[in-house]
């Protein structure tokens, strides 16, 4: 288990490590078990498939090999983007951030924003899952997204705000990920699953006040946004990684603050 003293720390661990190409350090990063979530298109080449990954612990984690595949591309690097916490509390926080990948020659080959969820065990601070656009473009105008990926998740809080369950389970993408307290992922596979495991802990309580959506970070097929809803009167902040499915933004993950 990750053992970071601050959130930050364990952000910037993530790619030194990385480009130090030291694998026990990479992986001890992580918490586990350990979430990595792609809004990129089904049909897209984007690293890591499938979309949805949950690692029970590091052995599995670096089981498939990397730096091989990525120094043949002729990678040498990554440089991370400075961290921004949008969200925290106590025991986790939501840091929007990103890396771009360098070449030989020292020129970008590729860009990516990411929001790392980060949970502080009994051993300190480490990232619990990974919220990935995997879209993005240096000098892109993603306006048109933004406002799409707005609008779908006010459109499916607004669902669960007039009480329909099955509507707003209909609405996810699968399969769905909550990432929840520390140490706990939770992958769903379907809106029958999803809508039963909400009756049972009484989620029917929640209201979603309008036009707190805002978004973090975006692609061309994902975007990270932030959102507020209430239970029982009691104001909550969260997290949505939402993508680009058959022509209509969804919800693909939930992490509550």
């Amino acid at each position: 288990m990750a053992s970071y003293e601050t959130a930050e720390a364990a952000y910037w661990a993530f790619l030194e490590t990385f480009n130090a190409r030291d694998a026990a350090g990479w992986a001890g990063v992580n918490s586990w078990p350990h979430a990595r979530i792609s809004a990129a298109a089904p049909e897209s080449a984007a690293h890591w498939r499938p979309p949805t990954r949950v690692f029970a612990d590091a052995e599995e984690y670096l089981a498939e090999p990397l730096w091989a595949d990525l120094e043949a591309t002729g990678w040498v690097r990554s440089e991370s983007l400075p961290p921004t916490v949008v969200q925290a509390s106590n025991d986790k926080a939501h840091i929007a951030g990103g890396w771009t990948r360098y070449d030989t020659d020292d020129e970008p080959m590729a860009a990516n924003r990411v929001v790392y969820v980060m949970t502080r065990s009994g051993e300190g601070w480490g990232i619990q899952a990974q919220l990935k656009t995997d879209s993005f473009a240096d000098g892109v105008d993603f306006s048109s997204q933004k406002r799409a990926a707005v609008s779908a998740v006010e459109a499916t809080l607004a669902l669960l705000d007039a009480g329909g369950i099955e509507a707003y389970c209909e609405a996810l993408s699968y399969p769905f990920t909550l990432v929840g307290p520390p140490g706990i992922i939770i992958k769903i596979d379907t809106a029958e699953e999803m809508a039963s495991a909400m009756r049972g802990v009484g989620d029917d309580r929640l209201k979603a006040p309008p036009g707190t959506a805002r978004v973090v970070n975006c692609g061309r097929s994902g975007a990270n946004v932030t959102f507020r809803v209430e239970r029982d009167g009691v104001p909550q902040r969260a997290l949505a990684l939402v993508g680009l499915r058959d022509g209509a933004w969804r919800m693909l993950a939930i992490s509550g603050i």
